[in-house]
């Protein structure tokens, strides 16, 4: 004789019939509700119950939670299959199957008024989804993991590739922004500070891991040196920017100017009028009018400007000046060492009248 029973409450209901049958349960459930029979489904499995499970999913990701339940499930000698369905997810047209003869379904049956023919069609759906679906075999043993980063110091907001291939695992999951992935896979992302990327693979017995460490480095400003070529003294003399301009310098005409910069940072250098130029080097030239130089460093992810200005002197009139700055600086440091031993003659002074005071007290 066939049974039919139609329940909002199916887990309810199979927790009930778990103790009643006999000899098999064939359950089709989402992982929530497996979770749910967890306990009834181990009890009847340890009084010699066989149970099938036919798990709906919409992925094939699975929990740690679950895989854990599962295992426990399978030393108990339970048949899952895992089965990726999101329109069977969605109807929730889930059910179970008691010794061939009782059906307890989620929902309404009304199209089959046969209990006999309806069970038949759950038995029939049930087979046909295990042949179908993933037996649920969890894996064992040591776990293999390949994590590479195809760069490991770079400058913020650059980009970098994550890839890894894990063998045997059933969870694996990388922190910090990925979370679960795939056993096989490569993500590309902008990092703005460093980071460590750890990924973690689980599987029945073992539990491993590994870092990588990303290090942001700061993108330091391009700087540039000026030296000009002193003829009688056969030497090259730096040269210092004006402090209200920076980056304008003053030369004499026709002097020998040097420009020289050394860029310890991967990208492009170019100026406007010299065009393409090595990270390390230097550009020459004679002083002979007003100069103007706009040099472009480029990044990936960065633009850098640097604007390099010669006003250009024809007579000594800049000499004298800096003589007469020279002189100004000796007066007023003669001014400023006079003042300070007058100080100390009148603290001295000061001191002698206020011992003689006392020993005339004393007295």
């Amino acid at each position: 004789m066939f049974r039919f029973f139609q329940s909002y409450d199916l887990t309810s209901e199979i927790e009930k019939e778990l103790n009643r049958i006999q000899y098999l349960a064939q359950i089709l459930v989402d992982e929530y509700d497996l979770y749910i029979l967890a306990k009834s489904i181990i009890d009847a499995l340890e009084n010699g119950i066989n149970i099938e499970i036919v798990i709906i999913s919409t992925s094939d990701k699975k929990s740690m939670k679950l895989v854990n339940l599962c295992k426990r499930l399978t030393d108990l000698n339970a048949l899952i299959y895992w089965h990726v369905d999101k329109v069977l997810f969605v109807k929730e047209d889930y059910f179970a199957l008691f010794d061939k003869t009782f059906l307890v379904c989620s929902r309404k049956q009304s199209e089959v008024s046969d209990p006999e023919k309806l069970l038949r069609l759950k038995n029939d759906l049930f087979n046909s989804l295990t042949l179908s679906a993933k037996k649920l075999k969890l894996k064992t043993g040591d776990i293999d993991i390949e994590f590479n980063v195809d760069r490991s110091i770079v400058f913020a907001n650059e980009e970098v590739q994550l890839s890894w291939k894990i063998r045997n695992a059933h969870e694996i999951k990388i922190s910090p922004l990925l979370g679960q992935v795939a056993s096989v896979g490569k993500e590309v992302i902008k990092i703005e500070e460093s980071k460590k990327f750890t990924i973690e693979a689980i599987n029945k017995d073992f539990q491993a891991k590994k870092s990588l460490l990303v290090r942001v480095i700061e993108q330091k400003e391009i700087e540039f040196y000026i030296s000009v070529f002193d003829p009688v003294i056969n030497e090259e003399i730096p040269l210092y920017s004006s402090s209200i301009n920076k980056g304008t310098y003053a030369v004499y005409f026709d002097q020998e100017v040097k420009i020289s910069w050394s860029i310890n940072m991967i990208g492009k250098l170019v100026e406007t009028k010299i065009g393409n130029l090595p990270l390390q080097g230097n550009h020459t030239f004679l002083a002979q009018k007003d100069e103007e130089f706009l040099f472009t460093f480029k990044t990936i992810n960065n633009t850098q400007s640097k604007r390099i200005s010669f006003i250009i002197f024809h007579d000594e009139k800049v000499s004298d000046a800096s003589q007469n700055d020279s002189e100004n600086n000796r007066n007023q440091n003669q001014s400023v060492i006079i003042q300070w031993l007058e100080k100390i003659i009148n603290t001295i002074k000061n001191l002698i009248v206020s011992l003689k005071n006392g020993f005339k007290n004393k007295n």
